[in-house]
């Protein structure tokens, strides 16, 4: 290794020991020195950057060159931007790189995220000129437009792609969110329904298409796609907001819990059932929460109206399963109650409703008094 490979190392590391410290003067001296004393131009520096033939960086080296590149790019952007908002002028228009299609997509993609929306049209529509044949270029250019508010130029977009590839799920997905957003929902769950033909369990489509069914006052099935949903997602404000639609429709096999800081959607319907087996899942989901929940004594309330002694013999049998799926320090912290009455609850629309048979789950403050002490 040359001296002046280990030279550039060791300043490297330096400068990486002092990103979160002030440098010290001399370190700055040291890099300095090393700047070539011609500067040519930015696009010079840039086009030897990027069309010379062979690239010899170190993997540091590389990292440290991609983190400046994107910086400078992005900062002078940004701040330009910025200025010329202040000084209340037009922004300068954006010009598309002339000849390369990815390279416009590339920068398209980041305008987008960085919602500069007009500008990331420019760039990918350039990008979609140059390479038409692009399902990934036709694709966003569709996003791009449903971004600036061109509806049916984003549909154009989206049906290029599938007609050429029938199975590219992100357009079939966006042409059901644009529909679904028009009121076209025969059109929504069309387009949903392809979806779910590829992808049977995925969850924008699953809840969508219970979005559009309510939309054409289909009961029955926006109650089913709910469900099919909730089957398979737990997680999230669509989670919670599909258990809330749920109840609006007078339906309460899934519920929502809250166990301590923890929020978790449960499915009733499994917990109540005499097979031991059906809630294992549930049950098991719940021990997952209770088990990282400190602080906390974990309350289940069972009502059913219609057998006397079955209320009793649920509340027990969910304590016995759940405390063999907890960590010891929390078995002493399940309490369970019953009562051979309907459980007197608010729907979503606000009727008051007697539910039956059915659980109730939450968690208290732990009194640390009563609490036993290990021997």
């Amino acid at each position: 290794m040359s001296d002046r490979q280990i030279d550039d190392d060791y300043l490297e590391q330096l400068l990486q020991q002092t990103r979160e410290q002030k440098s010290p003067a001399w370190l700055k001296r040291e890099i300095m020195q090393r700047v070539d004393t011609c500067h040519p131009g930015l696009f010079n520096r840039l086009k030897y950057w990027i069309f010379q033939p062979t690239l010899n960086f170190s993997p540091a080296g590389l990292v440290l060159m991609i983190a400046i590149v994107c910086t400078a790019f992005w900062g002078g952007v940004l701040v330009e931007q910025q200025t010329i908002h202040s000084a209340g002028r037009q922004p300068i228009e954006m010009i598309p790189v002339a000849d390369n299609a990815k390279a416009n997509y590339l920068i398209g993609r980041g305008l987008l995220a960085a919602d500069q929306r007009e500008a990331a049209l420019t760039f990918l529509r350039k990008a979609v000129e140059l390479n038409p044949e692009s399902t990934e270029y036709v694709h966003w250019q569709g996003v791009a437009y449903w971004s600036t508010g061109r509806e049916q130029l984003e549909r154009q977009s989206y049906f290029k792609v599938v007609q050429k590839h029938p199975d590219y799920v992100p357009s079939l997905l966006n042409l059901g969110h644009s529909f679904l957003e028009s009121g076209n929902y025969r059109e929504a769950l069309d387009y949903y329904q392809r979806v779910l033909q590829h992808e049977p369990q995925f969850p924008e489509a699953l809840y969508n298409s219970a979005l559009a069914f309510q939309g054409l006052d289909d009961k029955d099935q926006e109650r089913m796609e709910f469900r099919n949903f909730l089957n398979s997602n737990r997680t999230g404000k669509w989670a919670f907001r599909a258990v809330d639609h749920l109840h609006q429709l007078g339906d309460f096999s899934f519920r929502n819990y809250r166990i301590g800081i923890h929020r978790l959607v449960l499915k009733m319907a499994d917990l109540v059932q005499p097979d031991p087996v059906a809630g294992q899942k549930e049950i098991q989901l719940l021990a997952d929460v209770f088990n990282h929940t400190a602080g906390e004594e974990l309350q289940i309330v069972v009502y059913d109206s219609h057998m006397p002694g079955r209320a009793k013999r649920t509340a027990l049998n969910l304590r016995d399963q759940l405390l063999r799926r907890l960590d010891p320090d929390c078995q002493g912290l399940v309490k369970v109650s019953w009562f051979d009455s309907a459980e007197a609850i608010s729907s979503g629309n606000g009727q008051n409703l007697q539910l039956s048979p059915s659980v109730l789950i939450f968690s208290t403050p732990e009194d640390m008094k009563k609490r036993r002490k290990a021997i």
